[in-house]
C-alpha cells in the first residue's frame, strides 16, 4: 500500500487492517507450528516403539539363550549315558522331571539315537512322533546346541537343544526344551504398554489381543519376509474401525533362520488431538493477545508517543553526531523530566566521547592480539585433545583385540581340554583337582572378557552409543543386584568416533562410580536427543556426597573430575545434585555443534 494511501486512511481503518495483518501471521504460525508439534510427536511415539521393538527382539533372544543354557545342563548330568543304554525309562523321566518343575508348561524331551524318545510328563505338549520329525533335532546329532523358532500344527514353538555326549565322547541323545510361544507369552514380554503383538512366519500368526489382524499389517509382514533380512521397518501409520494407529514391523533373526516377524502397533489418536489442540488452542490465546497489544498500542499512542516526538527528534541528531545543540524539554512532566536528563546526558557524553576514542584505539589493538592468541590456543588444545582421545581408544582396541584374539582363547582352549581329560581319565581321584582348575580357568576367562569389555565393547563399533551402554550398565551393575532402567528419547545424532568413545567413557566412569562407591539399590540413565545438544542423566539412589568436596582430590572424585574434563574438551556441560544420604544425580549436556559427523566435515 503507498504511503500516501496510508496515511489518508482513518485510524479505524488502520487498525482493522493491521488486526487481520495479525491474524494472518498467526495463522501463517500457527498452521506449520501444529504439524511441527504432531511430527514431534509421532517421532516420540515412534522412539518408543523403537526401543520397545529392540527389547521384544532382546527377551526373544534372551529367551532362547536361556532355554538353550537349561537343555546344555540337563546335557551334563552325569550317568545319563548308562539310563539311556539301560532303558531306564523311569529313572530318566525322574531326572527330567526335576527341571520340569522349573519350566510349567514347557516341554523336556530325552532322543536317543536309536530313536527312543522320553518326556518328563504324561502329557506333553508335543507328541513324540511330531517332536522326532523336526529338521533341528538333527543339529543336536551333529554335536550342536542350537535355539530356534519352529512352526508346527499351526502353532510357533521355541525349541532348544543340546547333545549328550558318553565319557568316550560320541553322541547318544539330544535333550530338547519346546516352549509354545502363544498370546499370553507376547503379552508378557511386551506388557501392557502395546495395543496389540504379533508374530507370523507368514503363514501362522500368534498376537497378543484376540480380534482381526489388520490388513496393512499382513501386506508389510510379506515385505519383511521375501526381503530376509535383518532391517527393522520404518514405522507406518494405518486406520483400523476408524481409529489411526501406528506400527513397527521388525524380524526376528534367529542363528539358522530368518522366517519369522513380529508388529508392535500404539494407538495414535495423540498424534491427531495434539495438532487440532494446537491450532484451536492457540488461536484463541494469540487472538486474546492481539486484541490485549492493540489496546496496549493505542494507549501508549494517545498517551506517551506524541509527547514523544519532539524528543525523538532531539535525540536523532544525538544520534547522527550532532552533540552541539542543546535539547530543549517539552511535554508532560515525566517527559520533560527525561529530556532534561538526556541533555545532561549529552553533555556529559561529549566529555567522554574524546576519552573514548583514544581509549577504544589501543583497547582494539590489544584485543585483537589477544584474541588472535587465545583461538590459536583453543584450536591447538581441541587438536591434541583429540588426538589423545584417538591414540588412547586406538591403544584400547588393540590390547582388547589382543586380549580377546589370544589370552581368551588359549583359556577357552585349556576348559575344553580340562573337561575332555576330565571324561577320559581312569583315574577317579585326580577328578576334584581337574574339576576346581576347570571352574578358575573359568573364573579367569570371565575376568578376562571383562577386561577386554571395559577396554573397548565391540558393542561401541558395531551398534553405536544406547546399546553399547545399556549392556554396560547390565553387565556392571545389574551382575551386582542392581536394577538399571534406561530411557532414551528423541533422534538419535551421530557423533564423531572420538565424542561418541569420550561419552561412552563418561557413562561408563559414572557407573563405575555407582558400583563402587554408591551403595544404591536403583540407578535411572536417560539420553534425551534434544534440538541442538545431547542431554545424559545418570541417577542413582545411593549414599550421596557433598558437592562442596568434589574438586578436591580426594579418593573418588578422580572419576568424576575425568568426566568433567571430557565434557570441557566437547564444549559441554556438566552438573552434579548430591547430598549425603539423598544419591547422587549427574547432569551432561554435549552440543552437537563441532561434535557430530556433519559438523566435523563442515569445518
Amino acid at each position: 500500500m503507498p504511503i500516501s494511501l496510508w496515511r489518508r486512511l482513518n485510524t479505524p481503518v488502520k487498525q482493522l487492517i493491521i488486526l487481520l495483518m495479525l491474524v494472518a501471521l498467526l495463522m501463517a504460525f500457527l498452521i506449520p507450528f501444529s504439524k511441527m508439534v504432531s511430527r514431534r510427536v509421532q517421532e516420540c511415539l515412534d522412539s518408543e516403539l523403537y526401543r520397545q521393538g529392540l527389547s521384544l527382539r532382546t527377551r526373544f533372544t534372551d529367551e532362547l539363550f536361556y532355554l538353550r543354557e537349561e537343555a546344555q545342563l540337563l546335557a551334563e548330568m552325569e550317568n545319563i549315558s548308562a539310563l539311556v543304554a539301560n532303558h531306564n525309562e523311569s529313572r530318566l523321566r525322574h531326572l527330567m522331571a526335576l527341571y520340569q518343575s522349573t519350566h510349567d508348561s514347557d516341554g523336556i524331551y530325552l532322543i536317543t539315537n536309536t530313536s527312543e524318545i522320553y518326556t518328563s510328563s504324561l502329557a506333553p505338549p508335543l507328541d513324540k512322533d511330531t517332536v522326532a520329525k523336526l529338521a533341528v533335532v538333527q543339529m543336536g546329532f551333529n554335536g550342536q546346541s542350537f535355539g530356534e523358532m519352529v512352526t508346527v500344527d499351526g502353532h510357533i514353538w521355541m525349541v532348544s537343544g543340546a547333545p549328550h555326549l558318553t565319557p568316550e565322547g560320541t553322541i547318544d541323545a539330544v535333550f530338547l526344551i519346546l516352549r509354545e510361544v502363544d498370546a499370553d507369552f507376547l503379552e508378557s514380554l511386551i506388557g501392557g504398554l502395546i495395543e496389540l503383538v504379533v508374530l507370523t512366519d507368514g503363514q501362522v500368526m500368534v498376537q497378543s489381543r484376540a480380534g482381526e489382524t489388520p490388513k496393512a499389517l499382513l501386506n508389510s509382514f510379506a515385505q519383511v519376509l521375501d526381503s530376509q533380512s535383518n532391517v527393522v521397518m520404518r514405522p507406518f501409520t494405518f486406520r483400523s474401525e476408524g481409529s489411526p494407529f501406528r506400527a513397527l514391523i521388525l524380524p526376528l533373526a534367529t542363528p539358522h533362520s530368518h522366517t519369522y516377524a513380529v508388529a508392535l502397533v500404539k494407538n495414535a489418536r495423540i498424534i491427531h488431538e495434539t495438532r487440532w489442540a494446537t491450532l484451536r488452542w492457540g488461536s484463541l490465546f494469540g487472538l486474546i493477545g492481539i486484541i490485549v497489544t492493540l489496546m496496549v498500542v493505542q494507549f501508549h499512542v494517545v498517551e506517551i508517543f506524541r509527547p514523544l516526538q519532539g524528543l525523538v527528534a532531539s535525540t536523532k541528531r544525538i544520534a547522527e553526531g550532532d552533540l552541539d545543540a542543546p535539547l530543549e524539554p517539552s511535554g508532560a512532566a515525566d517527559v520533560y523530566e527525561l529530556a532534561t536528563h538526556f541533555e545532561r546526558m549529552r553533555q556529559q557524553l561529549k566529555n567522554l566521547l574524546e576519552k573514548e576514542r583514544s581509549l577504544s584505539e589501543n583497547l582494539e589493538e590489544k584485543v585483537l592480539e589477544k584474541s588472535e592468541a587465545l583461538e590459536e590456543m583453543c584450536r591447538a588444545r581441541e587438536q591434541l585433545m583429540a588426538r589423545l582421545i584417538s591414540s588412547q581408544e586406538e591403544e584400547r582396541r588393540r590390547v582388547s583385540r589382543e586380549l580377546h584374539d589370544e589370552t581368551s582363547q588359549e583359556l577357552a582352549n585349556l576348559i575344553i581340554r580340562l573337561g575332555t581329560l576330565a571324561r577320559i581319565t581312569q583315574d577317579e581321584s585326580i577328578l576334584p583337582q581337574l574339576e576346581e582348575l576347570r571352574i578358575e580357568a573359568a573364573r579367569t576367562l570371565e575376568g578376562v572378557n571383562r577386561i577386554v569389555m571395559d577396554l573397548r565393547p565391540g558393542l561401541l563399533d558395531e551398534y553405536g552409543l544406547a546399546p553399547a551402554i545399556q549392556w554396560y550398565a547390565n553387565a556392571r551393575l545389574e551382575s551386582q543386584g542392581i536394577p538399571v532402567n534406561i530411557t532414551i528419547s528423541g533422534t538419535p545424532r551421530e557423533f564423531t568416533p572420538h565424542v561418541q568413545a569420550s561419552i561412552y567413557r563418561m557413562i561408563q566412569e559414572a557407573i563405575n562410580n555407582i558400583s563402587q562407591h554408591a551403595q544404591a539399590t536403583q540407578v535411572d540413565i536417560r539420553m534425551d536427543w534434544l534440538d541442538d545438544a545431547m542431554k545424559i542423566v545418570v541417577q542413582d539412589n545411593g549414599q550421596g556426597f557433598d558437592p562442596n568436596l568434589f574438586e578436591q582430590p580426594t579418593e573418588g572424585h578422580f572419576g568424576l573430575l575425568g568426566i568433567q574434563e571430557r565434557v570441557v574438551l566437547l564444549n559441554g556441560s556438566f552438573d552434579i545434585e548430591s547430598a549425603p544420604g539423598q544419591g547422587t544425580k549427574i547432569i551432561i549436556e554435549i552440543p552437537y555443534h563441532l561434535n557430530t559427523t556433519k559438523d566435523h566435515d563442515q569445518h
